[in-house]
């Protein structure tokens, strides 16, 4: 399975959006990071490229947000464009990654900005685990693999009980 550019990524919650107003940068990071930790514990493949770093905001794809500094939002609701094709960035999912795509914005892609911070910022999160080592750190695949089998772990016992 091939792994994707976070804009391309960011660009699949975008369009599942209702309308077209500038979203937060903070909404973009989380659901790409949830998105990525959710592929990685299910189908055992990072679904960015690119590693989350961990800034005092939480996890943040570097080009995510160095493209919205620099080129902002451009495309249909408000999707980020390639700056060197005008096309918005995009990728043709595998119905597997697809279905993770899905079930992070139907379980995530509500909640506000400060909700999904306050999730990502717990203590014990890959994020907090590489902040606590070095602000802008390099957050492990590893251990958000591992963080994201142990969520579907505790869910599923969850759920039986």
């Amino acid at each position: 399975m091939p792994s994707y550019c976070p804009e391309a990524i960011a660009n699949e919650f975008l369009r599942r959006r209702s309308d077209d107003t500038w979203p937060s940068q903070v909404i973009l990071h989380k659901l790409t990071y949830l998105a990525h930790g959710w592929n990685l514990a299910i189908n055992n493949e990072p679904l960015v490229v690119d590693r989350p770093e961990a800034w005092d905001g939480g996890p943040v794809f570097r080009r995510i947000w160095d493209h919205i500094k620099k080129y902002g939002y451009r495309g249909q609701n408000c999707a980020l464009v390639n700056p060197e094709t005008e096309e918005e960035y995009a990728v043709q999912l595998t119905a597997e990654e697809a279905a993770v795509v899905d079930h992070v914005w139907r379980k995530y892609g509500h909640m506000s900005p400060r909700k999904l911070s306050d999730m990502t910022h717990e203590p014990g999160t890959p994020w907090s685990n590489a902040y606590l080592k070095h602000r802008n750190a390099v957050i492990s695949n590893t251990e958000i693999k591992q963080h994201y089998v142990r969520l579907a772990i505790a869910g599923r016992t969850a759920a039986a009980g």
